[in-house]
């Protein structure tokens, strides 16, 4: 799989445009704190945001700083295209942990194609803090704020 050239910059670009409102405490906590306090640090997603050829049977994994809260799972959407088009159905699990959430769509992925990773502002950690997104981008614009306060984040990718 290839990464689109510009895509190591996205991190970056977004921390310097957004700044961080706090900080990591503890080896792998994944806990913010300070004033305007997150819960759990969303930590990663795999296939990551402009990822070329991934495959049309890869599971959707998302990687979290600690425990998620139970029902967190409909917050995560699969749209072939941009967010316009139509969701992909799909059966997602939670680890043990409640750390790593694993979507697998019901079928495979057409070839070729854009999907976009949707991940709503609505996540809420086991101890019902909003999801921390503030180290990982892009998050989404004023429109798509939840009334926890947090914003969703959207990834694309492509199939080989």
């Amino acid at each position: 799989m290839k990464k689109l050239p510009f895509a190591p910059l996205v991190p970056f670009l977004f921390l310097v445009a957004c700044g961080g409102s706090g900080q990591m405490t503890g080896p792998g906590s994944g806990m913010m704190d300070g004033p305007g306090a997150m819960g759990v640090a969303f930590m990663s997603v795999s296939p990551q945001g402009g990822m070329m050829g991934v495959s049309t049977t890869t599971p959707l994994i998302f990687r979290f700083g600690g425990p998620m809260g139970v029902g967190m799972e409909q917050y995560f959407d699969l749209h072939m295209g941009d967010l316009a088009g139509p969701t992909v159905p799909m059966t997602c699990g939670w680890s043990a942990d409640r750390t790593t959430l694993t979507c697998n769509p019901a079928a495979p992925l057409e070839l070729y194609t854009t999907y976009t990773i949707h991940m709503g502002g609505g996540l809420t950690d086991g101890n019902g803090r909003p999801g921390g997104y503030d180290t990982h981008g892009p998050m989404m614009g004023s429109g798509w704020r939840n009334a926890n306060g947090s914003y969703g984040m959207v990834f694309t990718f492509t199939t080989a």
